[in-house]
């Protein structure tokens, strides 16, 4: 690329290191009563948890509305949050009565919902229920219908989403609009019938739960402000092929493709997936038709999450540059699984997975993709204003991406079992003190194993009938640990836990993550790749989270709330306003 080549530059105080936590909505406990999943309520008492740990940003994933996979990353919609994250009670749903709660979730419907893992459907049936009961006593009594009024005249994206999900429940409640009654299949058609009076009255009502999830997710950023806290909420690169977004805005995506990751080593997890990669089933984008809309489709999301967030992570920002492509849709993967290349060239016509718009083999080609990345960040810098960008730059990574990254002032991931030194026959993991100030150092994303079982695995290996090959990674992550290889313990204990963390938190990253089941030292998992299970986006918390300092888990939080104020990344503490009465 030329080096005069313009553009934007984000400003990061690297000078101040900050410390933070990565906990999922839907894992988190509250110290009152929950519908079995957390809600905005729980991301206060998050807060408050993470305060307690002086540290500064809690990360989220996605909030957006989620379909019947449950994915954060595959939501029915770029801008609409999800209701099954609202708080129900009276003060924080307008039109909720203590009446309604008595009848439609008395503890008798609760409690087995509170059990285990997260069971969506009920969850979901739940909540909209109450919402639909609280929407009904709303119209007869208007809370500030002046707020209402100018929420839906502020947010061009309504129209389309409130259209979409009437249309999902006259087809019986699925998004998978290829598969709707033939007259309801393109937004044209749907648009045509909605003055009906039962279509308008649900469009009213989607609109209304919209304004009631960002006045509770404001009040949370409000609560975050006083604290001198920040959160960090999480982009993904695609959006759900069964979405609003590609139903009402077909012109801004390829729907004959999906983008998704090639074969790599770390993520296997069934046959398709080691063969062929992960084929997400996300449309790619029609860049020039976007350019040509001044990408109002992306501001727009990007705006909608700066809105609520003091940072936002871009899940998959390679797809920027380049984005890995299938000819198929995932459905259809099971037709792939067993066939060569020439047999799968056959079945599509000549075309195979892989690169597009064009491969980084060639070094016009490379330059290419990274003038197409810059161009494209650049935007969502504009469109970001003072909210911060974090880029997650896994996976198989171009050689000019991180220094583009680095250039533009966007902080990129470390993941320190994935950093080795290149120039080490020994394959030695890279010294944390070499790492770029401008990173995000975390031990792993929602996508990876917990640290429990990552040693634990690493142990069996040592221990296991290729025990030297084993042996040679132990003693790689002693030496990364500053111990000696005879010093590895059998089992994770408290003592590694703590050492990993120390090291972790001297680095020279500007911000420094740890997943909550890291924390916790649990083996709970969030996601696993290539495997459609109901145990992911599921996981929770064993109990909420003031319970845990006074178990055994008390002794590691007061020995990292300690630890993150001697590495220098201790949270601001003046000015603190500490009651979460009225937070706006």
């Amino acid at each position: 690329m030329s080096k005069n080549t313009k553009f934007r530059v984000q400003q990061i105080n690297l000078d101040k290191k900050l410390a933070g936590l990565l906990i999922p909505v839907f894992a988190m406990r509250s110290d009152e009563k929950d519908y079995g999943i957390g809600d905005t309520a729980c991301v206060m008492q998050a807060l408050d948890f993470l305060a307690s740990l002086n540290m500064s940003v809690l990360q989220l994933l996605p909030i957006n509305e989620t379909g019947a996979d449950n994915s954060p990353y595959n939501a029915l919609s770029a801008n609409a949050l999800d209701p099954v994250y609202l708080t129900m009670t009276p003060e924080m749903v307008p039109g909720l009565s203590p009446a309604m709660l008595h009848e439609l979730a008395p503890d008798s419907v609760l409690e087995p919902l509170r059990q285990g893992a997260v069971n969506y459907e009920p969850v979901k049936k739940l909540k909209l229920a109450l919402l639909r009961a609280a929407y009904q006593a709303y119209k007869e009594k208007p809370v500030e219908p002046e707020e209402l009024a100018a929420f839906k005249k502020e947010r061009a994206w309504l129209e389309g989403y409130s259209l979409f999900r009437a249309f999902m429940d006259e087809n019986g409640g699925s998004a998978v609009w290829t598969e709707w009654r033939s007259e309801h299949r393109s937004a044209e058609k749907c648009r045509a019938l909605a003055e009906a009076p039962a279509i308008s009255e649900r469009r009213r009502f989607y609109e209304w739960v919209q304004w009631v999830a960002y006045r509770q997710w404001r009040q949370v950023r409000a609560y975050a402000d006083k604290l001198n806290l920040e959160l960090m909420g999480d982009i993904p690169f695609g959006v759900s092929r069964y979405s609003a977004d590609v139903f009402c805005q077909p012109q801004f995506f390829d729907l004959e493709s999906s983008g998704g990751a090639p074969p790599e080593t770390f993520f296997q997890g069934d046959k398709f997936t080691e063969v062929w990669g992960q084929n997400w089933g996300i449309p790619l984008y029609d860049w020039q038709t976007l350019k040509k809309h001044d990408y109002s489709f992306w501001r727009q999301r990007v705006r909608s999450t700066a809105e609520i967030f003091h940072y936002f992570r871009i899940d998959h920002v390679l797809g920027f540059f380049r984005v890995y492509a299938f000819p198929w849709i995932p459905e259809r993967n099971g037709e792939f699984v067993d066939l060569t290349l020439a047999q799968a060239k056959l079945k599509t016509g000549g075309r195979l997975p892989g690169f597009s718009p064009r491969s980084d083999e060639e070094p016009e080609d490379a330059a290419a993709n990274c003038e197409d990345g810059t161009v494209l960040l650049s935007m969502i810098l504009d469109a970001a204003g003072d909210t911060k960008v974090v880029a997650e730059d896994l996976g198989m990574v171009p050689d000019y991406v991180r220094p583009r990254l680095q250039e533009m002032g966007i902080p990129g991931f470390i993941i320190p079992i994935f950093e080795r030194d290149e120039d080490d026959p020994e394959r030695n993991f890279r010294k944390p003190e070499t790492y770029e100030p401008l990173s995000l150092s975390t031990l792993g994303t929602h996508d990876h194993q917990p640290l429990k079982t990552y040693y634990e695995e690493l142990s069996k290996w040592w221990h296991g009938p290729d025990g030297h090959e084993g042996w040679l990674e132990v003693s790689r992550l002693m030496r990364f640990l500053g111990l000696e290889p005879e010093e590895a313990p059998e089992h994770f204990d408290s003592a590694l836990q703590k050492r990993i963390f120390k090291v972790l938190f001297s680095s020279p990253s500007w911000l420094t993550v740890l997943m909550i089941s890291d924390l916790f030292a649990s083996a709970k998992r969030f996601n696993e790749p290539g495997l459609a299970e109901d145990s992911n986006w599921s996981q929770r918390l064993s109990k909420p989270f003031a319970a845990y300092r006074q178990d055994e888990k008390g002794e590691i939080l007061s020995y990292v709330a300690d630890l993150v104020v001697s590495s220098g990344r201790g949270r601001r503490t003046e000015g603190i306003c500490l009651s979460r009465t009225n937070p706006d």
